[in-house]
């Protein structure tokens, strides 16, 4: 059987294979006959025989998910409406309309991005739209890898777009578009910049197939633009791509014939040792890799492996830890099963796989935390994603009543129905307390003011819950410290507006530009970056890499 590596969506090294090899193992092969005979005939009677229709492929999903439920949260199965992933990572482009949705808190179906030069983009669809409807389908409260079967089509074809967009006074607009399906391209490398006149920044959004040669050329622009000194590569928030570009990506920074990934199954003849394609670009260049909670697998190769051949500084915050291998295997009418099959091991022999694999725990055979050596012989360790060698706190440090403003989505709807006014972002736009007046207008139209206001919630516990404890004298004491409260407590957001107003900016500008144009118009203000270049090439650099500075 011939097989083809890949990775796919999430970016895990894969197989993709025609069929599942079963010779190897002949005793199998009667056991799972019994199984499918026992699977065909349970199918048969469910559907022909059950007190109420059911709809066949609802059957087929739910027990899918069932049963692979059990093995590890990578393993799935993937319908006719997701099979075209493959194709997106190895083109780098598929047949759409040109955004990205999500079902937020509310459970309704909102644009999360709008690409740039998609038709969607010049219609007016903006960040923060509920879609309501695609043609004749009413899609509000649709799962988005639904959406496929109604955007998904013939290049030039039309859709018609029914959209909802909120406006401050809680009301919402109707929108009507039209769009045509059309080619989005997504680009591998999503940002490069000169930084401080001498600091190179590229950001690898995803690892399809011109992602390598997207780096170099991003290389060669800084190069031609100056003597660089440094460079860093952001990674946060990738979730991979393919392998063998992952690898690649690698060998643009290490000298040639260096080991980057060992894959292991359980069939020890198919173990596979990986070494770059491409000739290198840069092996001396001090390097700084940022990481977070969103970068995952082929993300976490290259980390792992410039961090194992002490290449790169890693800097952020711990990865996903996600190290397991799957195989693509090809099922009927156009459906695929996303299978575990191995483990992918880095240079210094470690696996990053944080999770346990279910069935494999109660066997002991779970791999416990392990002390590996980096190439100069630094402390690594196993089963834990990719730790930073320098950690920065997540943004998410924000104080309590500002992450709840994000975690309930509410910075996000005020910001949708803020920017509502404008058909642009207004020249003269800047974030002043007078946003803090009307965000705290519209949270109090969706009754959504209470935990603002901490002192009059506490006064109002104690005189509800000690009233009956409390003496008159002392009660009417009380209530009027309550009534002067009410009178002077000033809500939080003008207490933490110096936090609060950046992140208002941001977001009411999220609903103007594409997201790479808003990254990069904050990029210096992104505390991670600004750790990564005072590191970059600096005494603490080569400290902490354990190398001098004019190579190992």
């Amino acid at each position: 059987m011939k097989l083809r590596w890949l990775i796919l969506g999430a970016g895990v090294p894969l197989f993709v294979a025609s069929g599942i090899m079963l010779a190897a193992q002949e005793p199998m092969v009667p056991k799972v006959a019994k199984i499918v005979e026992i699977l065909t005939a349970l199918v048969r009677h469910i559907l022909t025989q059950y007190v109420e229709a059911l709809d066949p492929q609802l059957l087929l999903e739910a027990s899918a998910e069932a049963m692979l439920k059990q093995l590890d949260p990578y393993t799935r199965y993937i319908d006719e409406e997701g099979s075209d992933e493959l194709e997106i990572l190895s083109t780098g482009a598929y047949t759409g309309i040109g955004i990205v949705t999500s079902l937020r808190d509310d459970s309704l179906l909102t644009v999360v991005e709008v690409h740039e030069n998609s038709e969607a983009r010049r219609a007016g669809v903006r960040v923060g739209d509920r879609l309501y409807r695609i043609d004749t389908a009413v899609v509000l409260r649709l799962p988005p890898r639904q959406l496929r079967r109604y955007t998904r089509g013939i290049p030039g074809t039309p859709v018609q777009l029914v959209l909802l967009r909120e406006r401050l006074t809680g009301e919402y607009d109707t929108l009507r578009v039209t769009v045509r399906r059309e080619e989005i391209r997504l680009p591998a490398v999503t940002l490069v910049q000169l930084v401080y006149d001498s600091i190179g920044y590229i950001r690898l959004e995803r690892f399809s197939r011109m992602a390598v040669e997207e780096i170099r050329q991003g290389l060669k622009t800084l190069q031609n633009s100056a003597r660089l000194r440094g460079l860093i590569l952001d990674l946060r928030d990738n979730p991979g791509g393919l392998l063998d570009v992952a690898v690649n990506v690698c060998g643009l920074f290490v000298p040639p014939a260096i080991p980057l990934v060992t894959v292991r199954g359980r069939d020890a003849q198919q173990e596979r040792v990986y070494y770059a394609s491409v000739a290198p670009e840069e092996t001396k260049l001090p390097l700084v890799v940022l990481i977070n909670g969103g970068s995952a697998s082929s993300s976490e190769i290259v980390a792992a492996a410039l961090q194992d051949l002490d290449r790169a500084l890693i800097v952020g915050t711990p990865s996903v830890g996600k190290g397991l291998v799957q195989s693509v295997v090809a099922l009927p009418h156009g459906t695929t099963l996303r299978l575990t099959t191995a483990r992918y091991y880095t240079p210094s022999g470690r696996t990053v796989q944080k999770q346990a694999i279910p069935f494999l725990v109660h066997r002991g055979r779970q791999d416990s935390l392990r002390a590996f050596t980096t190439q100069h012989g630094r402390i690594v360790f196993g089963n834990t994603g990719v730790q930073p060698d320098v950690l920065v706190e997540a943004e998410d440090s924000l104080p309590e009543p500002l992450r709840w403003l994000q975690r309930e989505g509410w910075i996000s709807r005020f910001a949708t129905a803020y920017a509502a006014q404008y058909t642009h972002v207004p020249p003269d736009f800047h974030a002043t307390p007078q946003l803090l007046s009307a965000l705290e207008a519209f949270l109090a139209r969706h009754g959504k003011t209470e935990p603002l206001y901490p002192l009059r919630g506490a006064m109002a516990t104690l005189l509800e819950y000690g009233a009956p404890e409390l003496s008159p004298v002392v009660l009417r004491q009380l209530e009027r410290l309550a009534e002067q409260i009410r009178a002077q407590e000033r809500p939080l957001l003008y207490r933490y507006q110096e936090r609060l107003l950046p992140l208002l900016y941001r977001e009411i500008l999220a609903r103007f530009l594409p997201s790479h144009r808003l990254r990069e118009r904050f990029l210096l203000d992104d505390p991670c970056l600004q750790v990564a270049v005072r590191l970059v090439g600096s005494p603490r650099y080569y400290q902490i890499l354990a190398i001098s500075p004019s190579g190992p």
